[in-house]
């Protein structure tokens, strides 16, 4: 019966169901109405011509997404199988003594509860950190400053001078968008100043934790530029011709399989593009 619903009333859904869930995936909506992905392709450009929302690799992003900031536990309800595995991978990629930068959002509140026990000191705007690290052998240093309810963290002119007395081995960063010319972008002004000090102080990696949901998005306020990026940790949702772009330009990918919660993710391998 959805197969019979004529282009326009398609098209109506399409955009309610995107503005609804922020981001969707193409396959979800030629499975969702009983029409092929050409099919929801050319509705996705039809709908981006009139303005109305942005494609992206895979899928299609709503443009109230970054028009409106979302609360922090509604970006955490989105996509949270693809971020845990990410965040899994990310968790692998700490060696013991290192200092880390983990800025605010939800891909990296779980990479803070999946860091190993080993020695270790975060430095962190994520308030989530002061209930999700737990091991004894991990330091933690959160850039104290102005409480923000929306993002649970902290920001401000108190958080960036904190920030300036120290140097990170590896900075991992969460993004609301990633793309090829506008770089990594937050909704913002304040997230993205955090962000842009993280990676100005480490001398080591600059990694980003993005779903590809992410992936050619762009929010409002510029965090840093792709060329201050050394590593994007993502999912299999990436088209290979993004993640040739990403190659091009001296970004690693590290493909991540997505483990369904109550699977063990464990188990699962990473690719890595270099």
């Amino acid at each position: 019966m959805a197969a019979e619903i004529i282009p326009v009333e398609r098209q109506r859904r399409i955009l309610d169901m995107v503005d609804e869930n922020g981001v969707i995936r193409v396959n979800e909506l030629s499975e969702r109405f009983g029409v092929s992905v050409m099919t929801i392709r050319r509705d996705l450009i039809a709908l981006e011509e009139e303005g109305l929302l942005s494609r992206s690799h895979g899928g299609a992003i709503s443009k109230k997404r970054f028009t409106r900031e979302p609360y922090f536990d509604q970006k955490g309800r989105r996509n949270r199988d693809e971020k845990a595995s990410i965040a899994r991978a990310a968790a692998n990629l700490v060696e013991p003594g290192e200092t880390v930068f983990v800025n605010s959002g939800s891909t990296t509140l779980e990479l803070l509860r999946l860091l190993p026990a080993i020695e270790l000191r975060v430095v962190t705007s994520n308030a989530g950190a002061l209930t999700a690290l737990t091991s004894p052998g991990i330091e933690c240093i959160v850039a104290g400053g102005v409480y923000r309810p929306r993002s649970n963290s902290f920001v401000g002119g108190f958080a960036i001078r904190t920030l300036e007395q120290i140097y990170g081995s590896k900075a991992f960063i969460g993004v609301d968008g990633l793309a090829l010319e506008a770089g990594l972008t937050t909704p913002h002004h304040q997230e993205a100043e955090i962000a842009r000090e993280m990676i100005a102080r480490t001398r080591g990696e600059v990694i980003v934790l993005a779903d590809s949901s992410k992936i050619g998005g762009v929010a409002p306020f510029v965090t840093a530029a792709l060329d201050t990026v050394d590593l994007v940790v993502t999912d299999a949702g990436i088209s290979d011709e993004y993640r040739s772009a990403l190659e091009e330009r001296g970004v690693r990918v590290m493909i991540v399989p997505v483990a369904i919660a109550g699977e063990n993710a464990g188990e699962a391998t990473s690719e890595i593009v270099s």
